[in-house]
């Protein structure tokens, strides 16, 4: 299809309109676009004035292959991102100042090494679950965030015990609520980020001025610790940050404070939320899925692997955590038929190209035989695409494999409602509109039933 000068279609309600439809039902609104417009349609969103989605998986490779001429993923988050993540992070930098942290990650975050923390989620998953409460409702979601910022504390920030791991555990949870209040993300960054503009905002009560504050104790703290353990280098540690602070780049230089402390909070960021509620979705899924819960169990029960793994990617394919992984061009990209002006955004619609067509039969139902003979991989992006592609996906996909063995050796789940849980908007993440509220029994029985685990 040859390009064309003319913008892709679009609704035209205004953008605070468009923003809520969005914010009220993600999926059903980029679904009807697609329907209505095609596979690549533009949207008005508050807080970007030109936004352009893609919603198949050949169009989605071909913005990801733009990060290498003008697309720039780490400038189109930067504004909202730096204040919390800062200047140094992989989300939000580009270019050599990305490369560098790149290669000092990658060694971090390689398959064998994320491997060898099986064991230790394990264990911390162990201990998370005896706390559960049984035959009573409680939302699943939340008791997978202990899970996981247990996780985020011990193999990542290497904190094992103690005083400092206590107010880790007080602090961190508090920052990622303040950074998902709504005016953090509607306000213009230009108005808050700079010093003059946080005075100001700290002279009254309100959440940029609860995030300012929880933000800095965070620092504090972080800072405390890295200082700490460069007093005290320790080359048997396994932990990621024991590893960065002995990476070393191609020129021998090691990341500074500052830079160690804003990969840290990127991963708290990328890593806690997101994981946990992929196991919120993993279970709200096969406890309305009974053939996949019992060849699940029988698996687990066996010492098996393969459909745990194909669960996972199941998951994370019909209900994917995160919406989009926008794109700021730097120059005109030809997409579909269009040419879609510098300074614009382009993002794949990551729920949109997952239930593509060439997914196979019923797109919409939760199949893992499909990542059995042919996966999808080409409408598999949960992690994003090309060069960016998220540098801690193998630890998510691990963590996922071993919290979900783990929970299905130890206890029976049923949904509280037969009704499956719509997706909304949280923060930046898709998450069930109810948490997955779930009643837990411990495993006695031998058998299965239809609305949960009875084993």
């Amino acid at each position: 299809m040859t390009a064309t000068r003319t913008l892709p279609p679009g609704p035209r309600l205004p953008g605070l309109a468009q923003t809520a439809l969005l914010l009220r039902d993600p999926v059903g609104f980029l679904g009807s676009c697609r329907r209505r417009y095609g596979p690549v349609f533009r949207v008005r969103l508050v807080g970007f004035p030109h936004y352009v989605y893609v919603a198949n998986p050949q169009l989605a490779r071909e913005v990801y292959a733009a990060d290498r001429t003008v697309g720039r993923a780490g400038e189109g988050r930067h504004d909202f991102l730096a204040p919390l993540v800062g200047e140094n992070s992989l989300l939000v930098t580009e270019d050599e100042q990305w490369l560098r942290h790149r290669k000092l990650l990658g060694p971090v975050f390689h398959r064998k090494h994320v491997d060898g923390y099986a064991e230790e989620i394990a264990a911390i998953a162990g201990r998370e679950i005896e706390r559960w409460p049984l035959e009573e409702p409680f939302e699943l979601r939340p008791r997978m965030q202990e899970i996981t910022l247990e996780v985020i504390l011990r193999l990542v920030f290497g904190i094992a015990d103690g005083e400092r791991l206590e107010r880790f555990r007080e602090l961190l949870p508090r920052l990622l609520e303040a950074t998902g209040a709504l005016l953090l993300w509607l306000l213009p960054p230009s108005l808050w980020a700079s010093e003059k503009g946080q005075r100001r905002l700290r002279r009254f009560p309100n959440p940029l001025r609860s995030f300012l504050e929880t933000r800095e104790q965070v620092d504090e703290l972080i800072y405390e610790e890295i200082a700490r353990r460069r007093s005290e280098l320790d080359d048997s540690r396994r932990d990621v940050l024991s590893m960065l602070l002995r990476a070393r780049d191609d020129e021998g230089r090691g990341m500074s404070a500052i830079e160690l402390r804003d990969e840290l909070i990127t991963l708290l960021e990328a890593g806690h939320e997101t994981t946990a509620t992929g196991l919120a979705w993993a279970f709200e899924r096969l406890l309305r899925n009974r053939d996949a819960l019992e060849r699940l169990v029988a698996e687990v029960d066996d010492g098996g692997s393969e459909y745990l793994d194909a669960v996972v990617r199941e998951t994370l394919r019909a209900r994917p955590v995160v919406l989009d992984t926008p794109r700021l061009l730097d120059g005109p990209l030809e997409i579909g038929g269009y040419v879609i002006p510098e300074g614009w955004y382009v993002a794949p619609a990551i729920p949109s190209v997952q239930l593509d067509r060439s997914v196979g039969p019923e797109p919409e139902d939760f199949r893992p035989e499909r990542f059995l003979d042919e996966p999808p991989r080409d409408a598999w992006i949960p992690f994003g695409g090309g060069k960016r592609h998220c540098v801690g996906s193998h630890l998510a996909l691990l963590e996922m494999r071993v919290v979900i063995a783990e929970v299905v050796r130890r206890l029976r789940l049923d949904a509280v409602r037969a009704a499956p849980e719509r997706q909304r908007v949280h923060h930046v993440t898709l998450v069930p509109s109810k948490g997955t509220r779930v009643m837990a029994s411990p495993r006695t029985a031998a058998a299965m039933r239809g609305d949960g685990l009875v084993t």
